[in-house]
């Protein structure tokens, strides 16, 4: 069977680049949930060594474990990170999200703390001497306090600050602000205040993405009532001296009264690519650069492709875990009606409980469809590119299967979210009605999930698909998008259908989610949001489950932002960060809806 050359080579294109880059450090761990055998804690390492005083913490992970006046500890991760290629100078890209409380141990929680930093810096990690207080366990405190700028080894860290010191805190920020120190601890070119913001009242989360080919270091933190502050550096890792193998974690002081401090880390997940290049990839290079005039070329060329296209369709993928297709039907009791989830466009979807004592519950997606080099081609492309995605707010892809042959579908196999899916809990019979702070509390993070994949991912990627049968819950009631992973430029229909998700959110009715507004369709759920609106009586239309207990400001505000992401007129609408902004920060302005 002949093939088309020039896809042939955009898929070669492919395998060359994106493939090797899939295989960098990553990990993701719940420190909030049980862990009886401790495993958990045996992926960090601590400085001091905290031996057993981490029991205090109540399961979670101790930020610093002493109960001395300006001490300073780190908590980093066993093994490190590759951040540059030493033969080729390219330089990996990475992504981290965790959330910490500053307040949120065993009770020793009782005083105010100077806060904590996400550092980068050599491995093993160490501390400097005299670093407590607020130098975070960073930087050591010479006689002169400006000296102190200077970091003794080579060490990004991001800043999250609750005392401002005139010695080396910028002079525009009042308070509490985050922080990207570079090789020093003052931070005035990359800081910002945290406007109504306080680190210490309740859980902090926070996102930190570098891009290794714009050298764009983002962070985007988020406090616990719902308010979000980013901050951007432009930095090399390479010509910041930083290590070739580094050190990730956690660096955390006291005070002179911080004998009650208790800060912990919740959550932490960590996704990097590799900067190297396999050696096949820089002799394929060579070999068609010495052989591009000669007339072999295209002969070398086409057998190349041949022999990649053969390994395509085994679907040798070196990234997630493989299952085999008798793992799987096996963990499924052979895809039970009584283990079926759910189903889509795409296929169904069954609970596996897999044999492996490790591995918790699986969600098992049974894709269908004409099985053929196409589909294979667009399955290799969706789990390349799920497995580059690591976001709290999105369903985590575990792994797949290529059916084994004869015939068998193809599966992709994620993680599973024990509440269900919202639609179940807006429309269905799934137990009592979800609260105001629940609801508000999914839309929040459902903005925030498709924010990253619009302009979080190392490629844009538009969903296509949001709605509460997509959004998953897990036991906290936290939001996971699932079903995305089609690479395309970001447009304003995934603003729409964020907007439509809002309005169900909030008033518990069900969307026409066949019918097509921007093809001249009406939506009747959105007419009549919008007439509410229109009367001055828009709260009216909240859902009656909720009894009236709710914050009006924030249904208010809910169902504006719902109705601005669903004009018609695509300019209008506001684009996916902002509309986060404006749902979540109550002093962002909201703009008026045209009639």
């Amino acid at each position: 069977m002949g093939y088309p050359r020039a896809p042939l080579l955009l898929l070669l294109v492919h395998l060359c680049l994106v493939l090797p880059g899939a295989a960098g450090l990553s990990f993701s761990y719940d420190f909030s949930i049980p862990d009886p055998g401790g495993i958990n804690r045996k992926i960090l390492r601590t400085v001091p060594d905290y031996g057993n005083s981490e029991n205090r913490c109540n399961g979670v992970i101790c930020l610093n474990a002493s109960t001395e006046k300006n001490s300073s500890a780190r908590v980093y991760y066993k093994q490190p990170v590759r951040l540059w290629d030493g033969l080729t100078g390219r330089r990996a890209s990475f992504r981290t999200s965790f959330s910490f409380a500053l307040h949120g141990g065993g009770g020793r929680n009782t005083t105010q703390g100077p806060g904590t930093a996400f550092f980068i810096g050599p491995f093993p990690s160490s501390l400097p001497p005299n670093s407590g207080g607020g130098l975070l366990g960073l930087g050591s405190n010479p006689t002169s306090p400006r000296l102190i700028s200077q970091f003794a080894t080579p060490t990004l860290a991001v800043e999250f600050d609750t005392q401002w010191d005139p010695d080396w805190d910028p002079s525009d920020v009042a308070g509490d602000h985050v922080g990207i120190d570079l090789d020093m601890i003052v931070s005035d070119s990359y800081s910002r205040d945290l406007a109504r913001g306080d680190l210490s009242a309740g859980t902090v989360t926070a996102d930190i993405a570098y891009d290794a080919g714009s050298n764009v270091l983002e962070v985007t933190v988020r406090l616990a009532n719902g308010s979000t502050t980013s901050v951007r550096a432009l930095v090399n890792l390479r010509k910041q001296r930083l290590p070739q193998d580094a050190a990730i974690g956690f660096s955390t002081g006291t005070g002179a009264a911080d004998t009650n401090y208790d800060p912990v880390l919740i959550s932490w997940s960590f996704s990097s690519t590799d900067p190297s290049i396999p050696l096949w990839v820089i002799i394929l290079s060579s070999v068609a650069s010495a052989l591009l005039a000669a007339s072999l070329v295209g002969a070398l060329i086409f057998f190349i492709m041949r022999k990649r296209l053969a390994a395509l369709m085994k679907i040798e993928l070196p990234v997630a875990k493989e299952f085999s297709y008798k793992e799987l039907s096996a963990s499924t009791n052979n895809f039970s009606e009584d283990r079926k989830l759910g189903a889509g466009s795409f296929g169904k979807v069954y609970r596996g409980d897999l044999l492996d004592p490790r591995m918790p519950p699986v969600a098992a997606k049974v894709l269908t469809g004409k099985m053929d080099s196409q589909m294979r081609k667009d399955f290799v492309t969706e789990v390349t590119t799920l497995c580059q995605l690591s976001h709290r707010n999105l369903v985590k892809l575990v792994g797949w299967c290529n059916g084994g042959g004869n015939g068998k579908p193809l599966l992709l196999v994620y993680e599973l979210v024990p509440n269900g899916s919202l639609d179940e809990h807006l429309h269905g019979q799934a137990g009592r009605p979800l609260t105001w702070p629940e609801r508000y509390q999914v839309a929040v993070h459902v903005g925030t999930a498709v924010e990253y994949l619009h302009s979080g991912s190392n490629e844009p990627i538009i969903h296509r698909d949001i709605k509460p049968a997509n959004v998953m819950l897990d036991d906290a009631f936290h939001a996971k998008l699932g079903d995305f992973g089609r690479e395309a430029t970001a447009t304003a229909s995934d603003v729409y259908s964020f907007g439509v998700v809002l309005l169900e959110i909030a008033t518990g009715r069900r969307s026409q989610a066949s019918l097509d507004p921007e093809k001249g369709f009406p939506n009747s759920l959105v007419s009549t949001v919008r007439e509410s609106y229109h009367k001055g009586s828009i709260v009216e239309v909240a859902d009656p489950r909720l009894n009236g207990d709710f914050d009006e400001s924030q249904m208010t505000r809910v169902l504006t932002v719902g109705l601005l992401c669903v004009q018609l007129d695509r300019k209008l609408r506001p684009d996916i960060r902002e509309a986060i902004n404006m749902l979540s920060n109550p002093s962002h302005p909201v703009p008026q809806l045209g009639t």
